[in-house]
């Protein structure tokens, strides 16, 4: 134990220094090594958590944490007999989550890291998950590139890619016209979202009517909607999320078109709806998971009901996405015994997590994707819950298809995962 010193360490309570000076002395030899056995079991075993505490996603941030929070919860607040320590740091834009990923690995010694809700932001910080091989679980961004074309060896993603979720309510709008107006946040998110509905509708012999992209945090929408109403769509996709969608809808319900021209967007979370009203909230989405609805699971509703008896309402999909994600990385630590990512890697690569969906999901090997059905959502036409919108009409893909399929071939994806 040559060199080993406990003092000024987080997490030990006390220092070496503090054993020779309580009058040990005698036998210092025998018992001081078993006294740093014991401090060292009780080290915690950190988890980064990277989540909006500000801005467009701070509400989905908030829910994400709290996700977590119950995941830690139902492993007893400890794995491998040491507690879990959750370290949340901000997520505001690429640049400072960079900074607060690098504090993270490097000063505070997490063992992976998860979270990020901004595709720009989870894109930034996968290159220094794989410089550092420490895991990384991606379990809000949508971007394709994420297990696509920028995938690399130590990124897991939990949440929906755009190309996946394009196509789960793509049947449903299209029964709407073939006349489409998009408008899209003006990052990779929306941009992506933007061009694989586009491509879509333009395979099956539709038009884009209008497009607009618009900065993240825009608050008045007013100038797009009335290009929107100009432009009579059969429909109006969004590649918006969080208080931008919040705010669309709220300003297309005061021209008069909610109800009348169908809107979706390539995902939704429920904080945005609920952020919006009962009057203001309107269209058919794609949906990774609703606490309520036929699909829902023992497991899945107990984890919905341990969250509402927490934190006093009932979990929205980042919730959940939130507590998966946590509980995927424990899971991982506690079957192989280890912190070592390189270990998590491999274990999660072939491994089936059984009740959290009506069938088993799983991370793809060679693209790391979350492997798992989609559910088609649509917000209902009498709102009297505060936190129930939507009715869960179908879920993707439907007629026995087959789910590795449905989330893209490998001879069709650009992703090249690298060695550990």
């Amino acid at each position: 134990m040559a060199g080993l010193s406990l003092q000024n360490s987080p997490g030990h309570g006390i220092s070496r220094r503090a054993v020779l000076q309580a009058g040990i002395g005698t036998g210092i030899a025998a018992s001081v090594g078993p006294f740093i056995s014991r401090a060292l079991a009780a080290e915690p075993i950190r988890i980064g958590v990277v989540l909006p505490k500000s801005g467009t996603y701070a509400v989905q941030g908030e829910n994400g944490h709290h996700g977590a929070e119950v995941a830690v919860k139902d492993f007893g607040g400890e794995v491998l007999g040491r507690p879990i320590e959750l370290v949340w740091l901000d997520e505001p834009n690429p640049q400072t989550t960079v900074q607060n990923v690098n504090e993270l690995i490097q000063v505070r010694k997490v063992v992976a890291v998860q979270g990020g809700i901004s595709s720009g932001d989870i894109l930034a910080i996968m290159p220094i998950a794989e410089r550092t091989k420490t895991l990384l679980m991606a379990t809000g961004p949508n971007a394709t590139e994420i297990t696509g074309a920028k995938c690399n060896r130590y990124t897991f993603r939990v949440d929906l890619p755009n190309h996946v979720t394009v196509r789960t309510v793509y049947p449903s709008l299209a029964q709407h016209g073939k006349n489409w107006y998009f408008v899209s946040a003006s990052y990779a998110w929306g941009i992506d979202a933007y061009n694989q509905m586009k491509t879509l509708l333009e395979s099956h012999g539709g038009k884009v009517a209008g497009y607009d992209q618009a900065p993240l945090g825009t608050t008045d929408y007013s100038s797009f909607i009335l290009k929107v109403r100009s432009a009579k769509p059969d429909v109006v996709f969004l590649g918006l999320g969080g208080s931008d969608i919040t705010n669309f809808l709220k300003q297309y319900q005061q021209v008069g078109l909610t109800g009348k021209v169908p809107v979706s967007s390539p995902i939704v979370n429920d904080s945005d709806l609920w952020a919006a009203g009962p009057e203001a909230s309107t269209g058919i989405y794609p949906k990774l998971w609703n606490y309520t609805g036929p699909y829902n699971t023992p497991k899945s509703k107990s984890f919905a009901q341990k969250y509402q008896q927490q934190f006093g309402a009932p979990p929205e999909v980042e919730g959940w996405q939130d507590w998966f994600g946590c509980t995927a990385v424990l899971t991982a630590i506690r079957e192989t015994k280890s912190t070592d990512s390189k270990k998590l890697v491999e274990f999660l690569e072939d491994y089936k997590f059984a009740g959290y969906k009506d069938q088993p999901i799983y991370f793809r090997s060679w693209d790391h994707q979350l492997i798992q059905p989609t559910l088609v959502a649509q917000v209902k036409s009498k709102i009297t819950d505060p936190h129930d919108y939507f009715d869960i009409v179908s879920q993707e893909p439907g007629h026995g298809g087959s789910l590795d399929a449905f989330f893209g071939t490998r001879a069709g994806s650009e992703c090249k995962l690298g060695s550990l």
